[in-house]
């Protein structure tokens, strides 16, 4: 056979079977397209969502010793489910946590009620990407405040001036529905300074970068943190013994009214949930509407600390 025949035909037969290829390819990349964006086909695609958790708290505050923040939610919450080493530690500084399941307790969910004079009590809502945190305010400022905190059996006296409490929560995924939740207590105090500090996370081989911060001294009480999961239709409390002067859970849970100089104690309510895609999340009484299957990212109240507790 002639060369010259063979040639042109070898390369009409290279450029036929290039152009199947491509045509199979095309074929594929339209019945994918075709599945994930039309809900009608055999099996629907979704589009992926990044891991989000709602967090909604409330604070409830009654004149000290009062039912509703001394004896109802701990009449019902169970603290044994707290893991065992972390209640210790927070029960020896004063604070009482525990898990209420189910519905609330009726003098409980009727502080979410006007009932003058006692203020309403509102549910505080904010969505949070996995991994992000959020403080929690529990405590009113104090010019001047003397703790005894208590590690391990040693005591250890720290005074402070211009001091607040908050609590740092850090929620994430936990399972196929819990939301893992992880507290650390902060006192923030003293004068508020401009302080400059290295950009965590930032590429090491990259130049080195700093922010800029404005605000007080942060006492960060890493050996009290709490890490537990919430699972759906659960309350998690925290309070204090208010017996216990002195102790951390006072400072947080406890204010004295500055015209009448009562005591007044509270509670703190935490309920999560996260979203998922085709599930039902169980409601319980009181709590806000139900996060959607795609949910708006709400703009996080970051600590001064750029790192999670």
């Amino acid at each position: 056979m002639n060369r010259k025949i063979i040639a042109p035909a070898l390369i009409l037969m290279v450029m036929a079977g290039c152009n199947l290829g491509r045509s199979e390819v095309k074929n594929k990349d339209d019945q994918v397209a075709q599945t994930v964006f039309n809900t009608n086909s055999d099996r629907p695609g979704r589009v992926l969502q990044p891991k989000l958790c709602r967090l909604d708290s409330a604070i409830i505050s009654r004149p000290s010793g009062d039912p509703i923040v001394d004896a109802s939610p701990w009449n019902v919450a169970e603290e044994q489910t707290i893991p065992i080493e972390a209640r210790q530690a927070l029960e020896s500084n004063g604070i009482r946590v525990g898990i209420i399941t189910g519905t609330l307790p009726s003098d409980l969910s009727e502080a979410f009620k006007a009932s003058p004079p006692q203020k309403e009590t509102q549910w505080v809502q904010i969505v949070l990407p996995e991994g992000e945190h959020t403080p929690i305010v529990v405590g009113a400022r104090s010019e001047s405040v003397t703790l005894l905190l208590n590690h391990k059996g040693k005591v250890d006296g720290r005074d402070y001036h211009d001091a607040q409490g908050r609590l740092i929560v850090s929620p994430g995924h936990s399972g196929s529905k819990s939301v893992s939740l992880r507290i650390v207590p902060e006192v923030h105090h003293g004068e508020t300074r401009r302080t400059i500090a290295p950009i965590e996370g930032a590429d090491p081989f990259a130049q080195r970068e700093f922010s800029i911060k404005d605000g007080q001294q942060e006492d960060i009480l890493r050996e009290l943190a709490l890490n537990l999961d919430l699972d759906p239709g659960q309350t998690l409390v925290l309070g204090c013994r208010p017996q216990q002067t002195r102790s951390l859970g006072t400072f947080l849970f406890t204010q004295t009214e500055p015209n009448d100089h009562r005591t007044f104690q509270s509670i703190l309510l935490i309920q999560a949930n996260r979203n998922r895609i085709g599930e039902a999340v169980p409601r319980i009484e009181g709590q806000p509407e139900e996060m959607p299957d795609i949910a708006v990212r709400a703009l996080p109240m970051p600590s001064k600390d750029a790192k999670a507790p």
